[in-house]
């Protein structure tokens, strides 16, 4: 008996085999070139030295890229991409396959390896492919055309998009459907869609309808394929390479690192006013884009309905690079960027975080808000002051710096002393220092420490890291802080910095290091007290009372430093303690509104994003009980508590403040 092998050109005559090489010629050396395009086009950026991390990044590959992820994350929109990918991926390889079955096996060594059981299961894999990507499709088109949000661009070029790949898969059933009409082989049932076509549709029909109609079927079906092909670099459809390349070559620094300006008192320029001062890797960032929206739909300001919506951003951003606005050479920020949205960010990352192409849309503000800020004097409304008092006295309040410890009078604080070693150093930070408030979370700090048995001291020169002015562009004034910080860190010995302000422990850990001198071991409260409970250092006593809390979780911990386990960790050490998790938490936690700079704005656009979380908790979990990681967060939160009277009897207490009451 035989063995059933692949029809390589069925029913296909010589001329038009011939004329379907050239064209597929003719479109992988246009597709080609347009890629080669794009590498000229992100080129064109200034030079970046990134370090290659090669085994890293093919990791990002293999986890973002062909995972898919960050992608599968949400229910609806990620599972359509992710079935349309590999989907495509399948059909792919499979004409990858078909070509070399005839070109390379049938061609050249006169023999195929589409045989036989390899046949009939590369027949049945291909099919149900095909029925995954046009599922996928119909998803698309109902969440986009149908479902709708404002995030979605309703428009015919998106139809034509979905349109576009579903006439191929469509097309390519129809013409197998033809051939099992005319030829009823018994493998047919290994082609299920085709075969069903056949029977419902076609087995009627006579032989020379059939060869015919096939024939002209099958030049559509190749014609449109191959068009898609060339077209490939200057569609939509483009992204296919883009994002891959974008995510293989993503920041592999600490996202909570902003790069250094070097030799800052030498340069002419600050940050980016104009298209051409973006390096290569923002251009590929940019034109990585795939117009998801995830950016926009995260985004608090947006949400809250004020000036800042990041897909609009990096879009411009997109057009500006591909000469669709006359701005390459010109003043970027309010021409193609609006100067509102840049000022109104909250640097939160969550836009990061989502985005399926990885592209650093913070890193792109930051940039351009160091333009606005160094190069014309900008900052949104009241933050000029704050870093006025900065720079005059060491922290934002522009209260006396000799108050800055009078929270511990009468807590024995022992204050750093040279030629002595402490285990830790504790960063009180100016919010604890200042607020009254938040001083009861360095109070609960000092207890801890106390309690763990192990000796530590606070810095008497400590002033304000300047966190604030480098996220609102004022890099000079950061600098000036930092160099003034590490150089008093460096006349004590000790084996760790422990910070309880989120914003002082990504500040120290992820910043400091791109200066001399400035590396040290930092470690957050949380993961400390986490530590600590694990060791069985912290004696606890159980009090009798039952409380669940909601736990909050802020940026600069959860998505800047993956710190996420380690508060629903110490409410479980502690007994008749319980915690629950809003819809938004984790990497996926939603802002309160104070980073940025955003805590010193009197910029009141938009809903209050401290009020729009809270509720948000409140409503998720049902708890009256709320625990947060960072002092900013709970300023916000009390805060929204006097301007919402529904949230007036929501209890708000830090990690640090739950663990004190509990110690012995």
């Amino acid at each position: 008996m035989d063995i059933v092998t692949r029809p390589g050109f069925w029913n296909i005559p010589v001329w038009a085999i011939i004329a379907i090489y050239v064209l597929g010629l003719t479109a992988c050396v246009i597709c080609g070139l347009g890629i080669y395009k794009s590498y000229l086009l992100w080129k064109a950026g200034k030079p970046f030295a990134v370090d290659p991390e090669t085994k890293r990044r093919w990791g990002f590959i293999k986890t973002e890229a062909l995972r898919q992820k960050r992608i599968t994350r949400k229910p609806l929109g990620s599972w359509l991409h992710f079935w349309i990918f590999w989907g495509f991926v399948f059909l792919f390889f499979g004409t990858v396959i078909a070509v070399l079955d005839w070109d390379i096996g049938k061609l050249i060594f006169g023999q195929q390896f589409l045989a036989g059981g390899t046949y009939y299961f590369y027949k049945f894999v291909l099919d149900i492919a095909g029925v995954v990507c046009l599922i996928g499709l119909g998803m698309a088109f109902y969440r986009r055309f149908v479902k709708g949000g404002k995030q979605f661009e309703k428009s015919g070029r998106f139809l034509m998009i979905l349109g576009s790949l579903a006439l191929i898969i469509i097309t390519g059933y129809i013409v197998e459907a033809l051939r099992l009409a005319a030829e009823k082989p018994e493998y047919a049932v290994y082609s299920p869609i085709g075969n069903f076509l056949a029977t419902v549709f076609y087995s009627g029909m006579s032989q020379e309808q059939l060869h015919s109609q096939h024939f002209i079927l099958w030049l559509f079906h190749g014609i449109i394929a191959l068009i898609f092909v060339a077209l490939i670099p200057s569609t939509y459809f483009a992204h296919m390479y883009k994002s891959p390349t974008s995510i293989y070559w993503q920041k592999t620094k600490p996202r909570g690192n902003i790069p250094r300006i070097a030799e800052i008192e030498e340069q002419e320029s600050f940050g980016i006013s104009k298209f051409n001062q973006f390096n290569w890797q923002f251009r590929l960032n940019f034109d990585a884009c795939t117009e998801c929206g995830r950016c926009t739909a995260v985004c608090p300001v947006n949400r809250a309905g004020g000036p800042l919506d990041p897909r609009e951003i990096i879009l411009s951003l997109k057009k500006t690079m591909h000469g669709d606005y006359k701005t390459i050479d010109e003043p970027l920020i309010g021409n193609a960027v609006s100067k509102d949205a840049l000022l109104a960010c909250t640097t939160c990352g969550a836009c990061v975080e989502q985005c399926p192409s990885r592209i650093e849309i913070g890193g792109a503000i930051m940039q351009m808000r160091r333009s606005i800020a160094m190069e014309e004097g900008h900052f949104a409304p009241g933050v000029a002051k704050t870093l006025q008092n900065i720079s005059s006295v060491g922290n934002p309040w522009g209260l006396d710096p000799d108050e800055r410890f009078k929270w511990a009078e009468g807590l024995d604080v022992p204050f750093a002393k040279e030629g002595e070693h402490y285990d830790l150093l504790y960063w009180v930070g100016c919010s604890a220092s200042y607020d009254k408030r938040n001083q009861k979370i360095a109070k609960a700090m000092i207890k801890i420490l106390k309690a763990s048995g192990l000796s530590f001291a606070v810095m008497q020169e400590e002033s304000c890291n300047a966190e604030l002015a480098r996220r609102v562009g004022e890099e000079y004034l950061f600098e000036c802080q930092t160099l003034m910080n590490i150089e008093n860190l460096r006349k004590y010995t000790f084996s760790r910095i422990v910070a309880h302000c989120p914003h002082c422990f990504n500040t120290l850990k992820n910043d400091f290091p791109d200066y001399e001198g400035g590396k040290f071991n930092v470690i957050s409260h949380v993961r400390f007290i986490a530590e600590q409970l694990d060791a069985g250092r912290l004696p606890l006593v159980n009090d009798g009372t039952e409380e669940t809390f909601a736990i909050h979780d802020a940026c600069y911990l959860a998505r800047y430093n993956q710190i996420i386990n380690a508060p629903r960790f110490i409410i479980d050490k502690i007994k008749n303690l319980d915690y629950v998790n809003p819809k938004e938490w984790g990497c996926n936690t939603t802002c309160c509104g104070a980073g940025g700079g955003q805590f010193w704005s009197e910029n009141d656009k938009g809903e209050r994003l401290n009020v729009i979380r809270l509720k948000a908790i409140v409503n998720d979990t049902g708890a009256k009980n709320i625990a947060t990681s960072c002092p900013f967060c709970l300023s916000m939160f009390d805060s929204a508590k006097s301007q919402d009277t529904s949230l007036s009897e929501i209890q708000l207490s830090d990690i640090a403040e739950i663990v004190a009451k509990h110690i012995k």
